[in-house]
């Protein structure tokens, strides 16, 4: 497959409305990269919270979350810290060539 046939197949794979899993989006590289945190998972634990949220959506509004992002990472919050993830996800899904 050609370089930009493989581009233009990977932009349409990531267009348009698609869900991601948390998951995949808060890779363990990106956690090392932007937090003082080893993984998602050890962010979480460390923050001591008992997190019942099921969606991005609902998590984005936990005040205690929030306050923990913001005191323990670079981030303001964390939906700020899910944006910048979800934009490098994406753009490395797209370079992935």
């Amino acid at each position: 497959m050609k370089f930009l046939d493989k581009l233009q197949k990977n932009i349409e794979e990531v267009s348009g409305t698609n869900t991601y899993k948390l998951s995949d989006i808060l890779t363990t590289e990106f956690i090392r990269t932007n937090t003082t945190f080893i993984s998602y998972d050890d962010m979480i634990d460390k923050s001591g919270l008992k997190l019942t949220e099921t969606t991005a959506e609902e998590l984005y509004v936990n005040e205690e979350l929030n306050a923990f992002i913001k005191a323990n990472t670079k981030f303001a919050s964390f939906k700020d810290m899910v944006t910048l993830a979800a934009q490098e996800y994406v753009a490395k899904r797209v370079m992935d060539l």
